[in-house]
């Protein structure tokens, strides 16, 4: 990839152009190249996800599955407590991208590198899990950004921030992958 395709990525994410009145940020971890096709690949899904944020009062969505286009993209309103990250399994997915983003609690999300398989893929729940001796990279899930992983990043969501544990609410959004 370019410096001037990665640089033009970068200042799209920045300029919110694919938000649709969503007033909250992608986290700096987020691949903006794969962001940018990804969406131009599928700008109708990207589109209604970020207009559906954008009007949601997420303090009245209950637990659960909901449809935006079935099977191609939709929102799961979890809750729980996070837990300790050696408790939580490393994951990725094939068929689709998962956008996290925790509007309640105290927790963080990780990205692991070099990691082994622990189990084979499993198509209907679209995951693999892994194991890694190796440092994984945490960022602070709040209000105010959103969390991308692609079916190339090895992540490690919901694990326990510093201090006690609290019940966390999160939207994840699950988007086909082009």
């Amino acid at each position: 990839m370019s410096d001037i395709k990665q640089q033009e990525a970068l200042a799209w994410v920045k300029s919110r152009a694919w938000a649709n009145g969503w007033n909250v940020d992608a986290d700096e971890s987020v691949d903006a190249m794969e962001f940018a096709t990804q969406y131009e690949k599928n700008k109708e899904l990207w589109d209604k996800l970020f207009s559906f944020l954008a009007s949601a009062d997420f303090s009245k969505l209950e637990a659960g599955k909901i449809e935006l286009v079935p099977g191609r993209l939709w929102i799961n309103v979890l809750e729980y407590t996070p837990k300790d990250s050696e408790n939580t399994k490393i994951e990725s997915h094939r068929k689709f991208i998962d956008l996290q983003y925790t509007f309640e609690g105290n927790e963080i999300m990780g990205v692991a590198s070099e990691v082994t398989p622990i189990n084979d893929y499993d198509p209907v729940k679209d995951r693999t899990n892994y194991s890694t001796d190796k440092p994984i990279v945490y960022s602070k899930a709040d209000p105010g950004r959103f969390f991308l992983y692609f079916p190339k990043d090895m992540h490690q969501p919901s694990v326990k921030g510093e201090g006690d544990a609290v019940p966390s609410r999160k939207i994840v959004g699950k988007i086909e992958y082009a």
